[in-house]
């Protein structure tokens, strides 16, 4: 028996330019985070080869705000915080990139299909939903696209247009404004992410509209009405 669920592979994009320590770090935070959407949206994760992973999402409607969240939150990560300050090692020179202004991105595939009812390891496991996102990744790598569905039901070609858009609108974001990105996915007000991070209210305002916050969400709302009636 299977059921209709959302499968999310993805990988560290510009690993091989990081340092060990660093990509340890990084690997590290993510696996943290992950513990956070388990709790919120009962997210199964699993990373391998220290730059990659997979997430099965339960909820087909929650798969684009994961999507989103791990992406805004890993665009945000400043390379120095990775650190403990009292730890000797720090973010280092790699291939003529300093990491003061690195930022850090994932490709991200999204498959949404069929996959088994009992699934066990997510890195072992059958199913189209599995299918099409592995697959996915393995295309975008050959484009510059980096962030994409893959699914053959009746929204795919609406589908491949939003996320074409939404791409982009994604990849000329900054770390700054990924981080407001990604406390307003979350759903907190505007006067409440301003304390988290210590700024004024004006100045979270101003990133998330340069970072085309309403356009985000607008997409997030699109696709949970899209997805919200399945079974």
């Amino acid at each position: 028996m299977s059921m209709k669920k959302a499968v999310i592979t993805g990988d560290i994009i510009h690993s091989t330019r990081m340092d060990e320590d660093t990509r340890v770090a990084l690997s590290k935070s993510i696996a943290r985070f992950f513990k956070e959407l388990e709790r919120a949206y009962k997210v199964r994760s699993e990373m391998f080869r220290g730059d990659s992973f997979q997430c099965l999402v339960p909820k087909v409607e929650h798969a684009l705000l994961v999507a989103l969240l791990i992406k805004t939150k890993i665009r945000s990560l400043n390379p120095t915080d990775l650190y403990n300050v009292k730890s000797k090692n720090k973010p280092s020179k790699a291939k003529g990139v300093f990491f003061t202004t690195w930022v850090f991105d994932a490709r991200l595939a999204i498959g949404i299909g069929e996959v088994p009812k009992t699934v066990k390891e997510l890195s072992t496991s059958s199913g189209e939903a599995f299918f099409l996102s592995g697959h996915l990744l393995d295309e975008m790598k050959s484009r510059k696209q980096s962030l994409d569905i893959g699914t053959e039901d009746e929204f795919s070609e609406e589908l491949e247009t939003e996320m074409i858009l939404l791409d982009n609108i994604i990849a000329k974001t900054t770390a700054f404004q990924c981080e407001v990105i990604h406390w307003k996915l979350w759903g907190l007000p505007e006067i409440d992410i301003a304390n988290k991070l210590g700024i004024g209210q004006s100045a979270v305002n101003q990133r998330s509209n340069a970072g085309s916050w309403n356009a985000i969400d607008a997409m997030v709302d699109r696709f949970e009405t899209m997805y919200g009636n399945d079974k």
